[in-house]
């Protein structure tokens, strides 16, 4: 009887761990909008680079 237990104990366990990986695996990933991204914040942050360079 402790067998069976241990083993629903385990079955359990194991059910929650492979769901928690999937809820993980299914979430929408946050973009990171970085300065390279940005060609406004590159002209605020660089003015004297909108004049051509002779």
């Amino acid at each position: 009887m402790a067998y069976l237990l241990l083993m629903l104990v385990l079955a359990a366990l194991v059910y929650v761990g492979w769901r928690v990986t999937r809820m993980t695996a299914n979430r929408p990933r946050t973009r990171v909008i970085g300065p390279d991204d940005d060609p406004e914040f590159l002209q605020r942050i660089n003015p004297q680079d909108d004049q051509p360079r002779s």
